[in-house]
């Protein structure tokens, strides 16, 4: 086969990541991989414009993981009742948009249905130079585990749902309304925030692997790196959106076991202690957090919590 410059590429068109990885992709030319990705869900709060902005977000954070940052596409995935108004579709649409500003990633158009529940979300895509994708099975021993936004969406967004139903009174038990709203706008504003950056951070410091922190919770995704890589992990510090532990406690989510699900989390970094400062500098300057969270051993594929784990409340 030929590439498109007509140089013979043996390789083209090899499948360079697969199923166990956070996202799909295949080799072009020698220069040119494309990362694609696909995730929808249902609603996880009521503001139409958000969740647009959410999902669309949550969808593309996977190819941002493996490094693909560049030519950012994508088609829209939308089911909505047939009574809802088209206002509030809209609104998502806008939501959508915004996003894809944000990240300068076009809108190549999509698809939409009618369906019992609202359910939004987008097949993405992106290109990286092979060499250059960052796997979640190349974690190596001695790595440290930098993670770059806190944990506990899962419980905020239940605080979020629980406002005007008989629970509010048991999470007001807990927590002040003000202390709800701000735990809320926190978790909002961490599931709207793109990991693009954090991936432009990664590619230029270099790192071993690389996961994001989705639906699985810490334990699933930092778990499956675990497993793929063939190495221990071992965390030490869970940094936690402040409330949210009381919260998961009331509904049993687990988030202080590591087992809480994550919506558009942040990524898992694994990388090695002598770049360890330097990727931690570099996200910093482009205000994104770096909590060292754990670290890699050789071993068989096993993640756990240390027995005096640290709790960090942001």
């Amino acid at each position: 086969m030929l590439s498109g410059a007509g140089i013979i590429v043996p390789e083209m068109g090899k499948i360079l990541l697969g199923p166990g990885d956070d996202a799909g992709a295949i080799k072009i030319t020698e220069d040119l991989a494309y990362v694609t990705h696909l995730d929808f869900f249902t609603p996880i709060i009521d503001d139409p414009y958000l969740f647009g902005k959410i999902a669309v977000c949550n969808a593309m954070s996977d190819i941002f993981a493996k490094g693909a940052v560049e030519n950012l596409g994508i088609l829209i995935i939308m089911g909505f009742p047939i009574k809802v108004p088209i206002e509030i579709m809209q609104q998502a649409l806008k939501g959508i948009q915004d996003f894809c500003s944000e990240v300068n990633a076009a809108i190549l158009g999509g698809h939409t249905i009618i369906n019992p529940w609202p359910i939004v979300g987008a097949a993405v895509v992106g290109t990286i130079n092979p060499s250059k994708i960052i796997k979640n099975s190349t974690a190596k021993p001695g790595d440290a585990l930098i993670l770059t936004k806190p944990l506990g969406t899962q419980p905020a967004m239940a605080a979020h749902r629980a406002i005007g139903t008989d629970a509010e009174k048991e999470i007001t038990a807990i927590l002040s309304k003000a202390e709800i709203e701000k735990m809320i706008n926190a978790a909002v504003e961490i599931m709207i925030t793109s990991n693009k950056a954090a991936a432009e951070a990664i590619i230029e410091i270099g790192a071993s692997a690389a996961t994001d922190i989705t639906g699985f919770g810490i334990l699933g995704h930092g778990g499956e790196m675990a497993k793929r890589s063939k190495v221990d992990i071992e965390i030490h510090t869970l940094p936690v959106i402040k409330g949210t532990l009381q919260i998961s406690k009331l509904f049993g989510y687990g988030l202080k076991e590591g087992r809480s699900a994550e919506t558009s989390g942040g990524l898992l970094i694994s990388v090695s202690k002598l770049k360890k400062e330097e990727l931690i500098q570099q996200l910093k300057k482009q205000n994104i957090p770096a909590f060292e969270i754990g670290q890699v051993k050789s071993g068989i594929g096993k993640i756990s919590l240390q027995k005096d784990l640290s709790i960090i409340e942001i």
